[in-house]
């Protein structure tokens, strides 16, 4: 993704990975696989891999440079996590990116997670000498608490399967004293604020941007793919209360639709950011023309 100017905000992407990942019906189990097939073919081909059979979604996390602060959103994957596959990747080109923005872990102000799931949390921390610890010592993380409290919940009662991601991404970083756990509402400043859109997790938020008269979010995972801008009904495999996500996404997409407002969503393929149109058969996501 090529960095983007919203007023004063500088905004680019550090790529963990991209390309194919999933199966169409494995990643949206409910969709109508050939409406979902006439909806890629009309897509550009970075969408879909027709050989593989397999949706293209890219891991990334946003950097932020504003005036007064270095911010991540999202940090992915991470290194030496233990997952099993597909979650085994190299940490070399997401430390190469950091380091392609001139940006060493000193130098991060603030780390937001959209939500707390495996793949935006992963270099919250890291480990030294057998212990998890934050990778970005002079940095606040800003959690929902909503979010923090319910995975928490769901760890202590070993209901999270996955319940490492809670305890060595996001306990450390509390432990530590470096974490904000904050209300679905809260302000950085008047640039940069979140907004509630529950479903996909209990405490999912969006990132929301404004400088200048320039306006952009960045979506998490209300949206990990351009086929739910054309179908917003489809929700992810991994989305708690499918309803609800859909819910959300479909009030998300509708304040969105033919504005300016610039969209940053985690998965989308490269060149990523684009805005949501109507056409004649409803929405599509284009992306942005340098």
């Amino acid at each position: 993704m090529k960095s983007q100017a919203i007023g004063d905000i500088l905004l680019g992407s550090i790529i963990e990975r991209e390309g194919p990942w999933r199966g169409l019906m494995e990643f949206f189990p409910t969709c109508d696989r050939e409406l979902a097939l006439a909806h890629l073919a009309r897509m550009p081909p970075i969408h879909f891999d027709r050989v593989t059979g397999k949706l293209a979604l890219t891991f990334q996390t946003y950097v932020l440079r504003t005036p007064h602060h270095t911010i991540l959103v999202d940090t992915c994957v991470g290194d030496q996590k233990g997952y099993p596959p597909p979650y085994i990747l190299s940490p070399q080109p997401w430390l190469q990116g950091l380091a392609g923005h001139g940006i060493a872990f000193e130098d991060v102000d603030f780390v937001f997670c959209t939500h707390l799931h495996i793949d935006h949390t992963g270099w919250n921390t890291r480990l030294i000498d057998g212990r998890w610890v934050p990778t970005f010592p002079n940095a606040k993380y800003v959690f929902s608490k909503r979010e923090y409290d319910f995975w928490a919940g769901q760890t202590q009662k070993n209901a999270d399967p996955l319940g490492a991601v809670w305890t060595n991404n996001c306990l450390p970083v509390v432990e530590a004293g470096q974490a904000l756990l904050v209300q679905d509402d809260f302000a950085l400043d008047d640039t940069l604020w979140l907004s509630p859109v529950q479903g996909h997790t209990p405490g999912h938020v969006c990132i929301n941007l404004s400088s200048r008269g320039r306006k952009a979010i960045i979506t998490g995972d209300v949206v990990h793919h351009a086929l739910q801008v054309a179908e917003p009904d489809w929700s992810s495999r991994f989305c708690l209360d499918p309803k609800m996500a859909a819910l959300s996404r479909k009030r998300m997409l509708e304040a969105l639709v033919d504005t300016d407002t610039l969209v940053c969503p985690i998965h989308f393929p490269g060149p990523t950011v684009g805005h949501v149109v109507s056409d004649g058969r409803g929405w599509s996501y284009r992306f942005k023309e340098d």
